[in-house]
């Protein structure tokens, strides 16, 4: 199961993507968009994140794919 969270006020699902990205999607309208952990856009139809939101849900994740040891 991927980290994800529910935004109190707007309903919206903040979710963490395979490649470290915040997946917000609008529950009632299906409308989705893809997020780095800044809330800076990459894609889709929905345009605004809550910047604290997808600090908590990609921020650990920058970090962590950051720290690995290279081979």
């Amino acid at each position: 199961m991927s980290k994800q969270v529910i935004h109190p006020l707007t309903g919206h699902v903040y979710r963490l993507t395979e490649d470290g990205l915040v997946e917000v999607t609008d529950p009632k309208s299906g409308a989705r968009g893809i997020f780095d952990f800044q809330a800076r856009w990459q894609s889709g139809e929905l345009r605004h994140a809550d910047l604290q939101m997808a600090g908590w849900v990609g921020r650990l994740a920058q970090r962590r794919v950051a720290e690995q040891p290279e081979e």
